[in-house]
């Protein structure tokens, strides 16, 4: 999916990470998420890798395997 400009993205504080979607793992432990049209982000924002598609969760994973892949993720990939 691609992000038009004048689409509704997720922001966590405090990151550089936007995502497509409110329900990405990359936001599960956020502690406040913001709604913002995608042309109003500064240009060094970029798309979570989980929402992009970059990174893959498998359907069949239960939270701990969820949690354990993104542990081993850079933190700055997924906002």
């Amino acid at each position: 999916m691609v992000v038009s400009d004048d689409e509704t993205v997720y922001v966590a504080a405090g990151t550089t990470r936007y995502h497509e979607y409110h329900e990405c793992q990359g936001l599960s432990h956020a502690r406040e998420v913001y709604e913002r049209p995608r042309s109003s982000l500064p240009e060094e924002f970029t798309l979570c890798k989980l929402c992009s598609g970059a990174y893959h969760l498998d359907p069949s994973d239960g939270p701990m395997v969820t949690a354990s892949r993104l542990e081993e993720l850079d933190p700055d990939d997924v906002g």
